[in-house]
């Protein structure tokens, strides 16, 4: 049972932004990732899309679950997809063709995937944060995402459960 919406038109006239925001989408449902370009004719930045390992890796991902839409906020869509490992990740989409801002408080948020009984409270949990496309560590959940996404463009989070060290108590 996997999601199939046909192949990638990553390099078939769409903008950067769209080839980003097309790819992450195809990444976060699961879906095939066939390219459906002339791959002898491929820009650099097509080839960058279409190779981003750490994308690619959210949709080879061994659960193998689809990600969903858990909030829309004017133009900004909210993807979620539970990943393996007790990661997650998170994909804000700007659906319009003007910049639009992200502020998303992670504090305020408790996401529930009802289908596949996944749970993420980030109201009392610490996820680090990894930008997939920036290939950059972006702090963690403590602090409300902030980000100014252009016209059609996508930002891929992956997150992963900060564990708090044990400390052992000092013999008196």
């Amino acid at each position: 049972h996997w999601n199939d919406p046909d192949m990638l038109e990553v390099g078939n006239g769409l903008s950067d932004n769209e080839n980003k925001s097309h790819f992450t989408i195809w990444s976060m449902l699961a879906a095939p990732l066939m390219a459906g370009n002339d791959i002898r004719k491929m820009s650099a930045q097509t080839k960058a899309v279409l190779t981003n390992k750490e994308v690619v890796a959210l949709n080879q991902d061994s659960l193998g679950i689809q990600g969903f839409v858990y909030s829309v906020k004017d133009s900004i869509e909210t993807w979620v997809k539970p990943l393996s490992n007790n990661e997650v990740a998170i994909c804000f989409l700007n659906r319009s063709v003007n910049p639009a801002t992200v502020n998303f408080n992670w504090k305020e948020q408790q996401v529930i995937d009802s289908v596949f009984n996944f749970k993420y409270d980030f109201t009392s949990s610490n996820y680090s944060i990894k930008n997939l496309w920036l290939h950059k560590e972006e702090g963690n959940t403590s602090k409300p995402y902030k980000a100014v996404l252009q016209g059609h463009d996508v930002v891929a989070l992956r997150l992963q459960a900060v564990i708090k060290p044990i400390t052992k108590k000092k013999k008196q």
